[in-house]
């Protein structure tokens, strides 16, 4: 995986990047983010884990229940099943749609673009779902390549999740925020008993409405290369081996029977 430019239409606007809090890689998205002349156009806001933390649900089997002793994982955050970690993370997406509020209005509207930024080794994986890639998913093989693409691959999972919701919801949490504010300021000063047909003169204009900004799906490994997840696809060559070989199991049984 080599760095490229971006093959997304360039902003056109103000950003805002949401990634990970892991200190390793600020500096490499801070590059990467010049390499696409944001410097200076964009509001970021880092949390554990990116989009694994804003999600409204979990990829099924995703989450593991702690083991005995396993401090790192779960005893620390005193998370022991998967509802107690959505509990942990609607406070989080709380915070963070607070954040979008506040970029929205000092922009006004000014955002264009949504920069998705998942990372490899992220340790929120390894303590809130118990998957650490390197040891627990991918033991049973020396395949780095395998164990590379098993890793992207969740992380697209959730990145593309988290788009979704975003996607869906924006229209009308941006939306309301803006018509509530657009109403205030034209009724500043008309009495409470206005006739209907003057308040109807007040309704947002629709070209003024918001509009839903571009979201670009990235990941980046440890060496600060970034990669596009709305295009990555798994190589077959090198990818889910292990089913392969049940595969083909499965139809030595057939035959035999």
């Amino acid at each position: 995986m080599t760095q490229a430019w971006p093959t997304y239409p360039a902003p056109r606007k103000l950003a805002l990047v949401v990634s990970c809090v892991d200190y390793r890689l600020l500096d490499d998205i801070v590059s990467y983010l010049h390499l696409d002349n944001m410097t200076n156009r964009y509001y970021h806001f880092a949390i554990a884990g990116t989009a694994l933390s804003l999600v409204e649900k979990l990829r099924k089997d995703d989450f593991q229940p702690p083991e005995p002793g396993d401090v790192e994982s779960y005893e620390r955050a005193n998370i022991k099943t998967e509802s107690d970690l959505m509990k942990l993370f609607c406070a989080w997406k709380r915070t963070f749609f607070d954040q979008v509020k506040a970029g929205l209005i000092l922009t006004k509207q000014g955002i264009s673009d949504i920069y998705i930024i998942q990372h490899e080794n992220c340790g929120a994986f390894r303590i809130y779902l118990n998957k650490d890639i390197e040891t627990k998913c991918c033991g049973e093989t020396d395949d780095h390549q395998h164990c590379a693409n098993f890793e992207i691959e969740l992380h697209q999972w959730y990145a593309k999740e988290f788009k979704r919701q975003i996607q869906r919801d924006w229209n009308g949490f941006v939306g309301k925020l803006f018509d509530d504010q657009w109403q205030s300021s034209k009724e500043f000063g008309i009495k409470c008993e206005a006739a209907d047909d003057q308040k109807a003169q007040t309704k947002r204009p629709d070209d003024d409405k918001p509009k839903a900004p571009e979201i670009h799906l990235l990941y980046m490994n440890l060496r600060g290369e970034m990669l596009n997840l709305e295009e990555w696809e798994p190589d077959p060559k090198t990818y889910k081996v292990k089913e392969k070989k049940k595969s083909k199991k499965s139809k030595d049984a057939k035959k035999s029977e």
